[in-house]
């Protein structure tokens, strides 16, 4: 027979919070092994496969990345709020940058064909913390993956002395309650069924960087030259 005092006891010991996050960061491991498999099944079917065999891996694909993109938005959360993220700012190529998710995003782009485009300021370079601003333009790219009809477009400039990088999109928008509710992006709403884990991972992230007496931020609107969502990171 089981004592459950004893078990309770025992349990109460455990530090949960690193027990959640250690098995998060094992589990986010796991799924990038598994993602890498699924983009070279995606990319060896591709030339022959019909479109609903590949329909059904582009979903896989899919859903199996943005379980990705909130394990990781979890962990850097996690890790802000026990105080242990430490900001490394450094001075980046902002075209790099964006290259290199729109290069990871390319299996899930094809299989949906989606075409993306960009127009990035020439040499242009910004400090910012690499892992942090990457997680946003990913979770902005893939949420545009989601909703775009057949096209995503990205903007890279320099304006009033602010780093500004848009993530466009030819579907139907941001809803107009979002819109409407500037707080619901700094915000996490645990009582209904999507938190916007992703819109307050970005907003977070942005507001980290700092620069005198400004700092980052996200924008969301509707329009664009697309006419769709535009999603807008600003950095000092």
């Amino acid at each position: 027979m089981i004592n459950q005092s004893a078990s309770s006891r025992h349990l109460q010991t455990i530090d949960f919070a690193t027990l959640f996050a250690s098995n998060i960061h094992d589990i986010k491991n796991l799924l990038f092994l598994l993602l890498g498999s699924l983009d070279e099944t995606i990319n060896k079917t591709a030339e022959n496969a019909d479109s609903k065999h590949l329909s059904h891996l582009s979903a896989l694909k899919y859903n199996g990345q943005l379980i990705n993109d909130k394990l990781i938005q979890m962990l850097a959360l996690f890790s802000m709020a026990q105080e242990h993220y430490q900001i490394n700012l450094a001075y980046y190529s902002v075209e790099e940058l964006i290259e290199d998710m729109v290069i990871e995003s390319k299996p899930l782009l094809i299989a949906r064909s989606i075409t993306i485009s960009g127009d990035i300021e020439d040499g242009l370079c910004w400090f910012f913390d690499q892992g942090l601003v990457g997680g946003i333009i990913s979770n902005a790219i893939h949420n545009a993956i989601g909703h775009a009809k057949n096209t995503i477009k990205i903007n890279a400039y320099r304006k009033n002395d602010m780093l500004h990088i848009t993530v466009e999109d030819d579907g139907n928008g941001f809803p107009q309650r979002l819109l409407n509710n500037s707080d619901a992006i700094r915000t996490l709403n645990i009582t209904e069924g999507k938190t916007g884990l992703g819109l307050y991972f970005s907003s977070v992230s942005a507001q980290m960087h700092v620069n005198k007496d400004k700092s980052g931020s996200i924008l969301l609107n509707n329009g664009g030259d697309l006419k769709g969502a535009v999603f807008t990171l600003q950095l000092p």
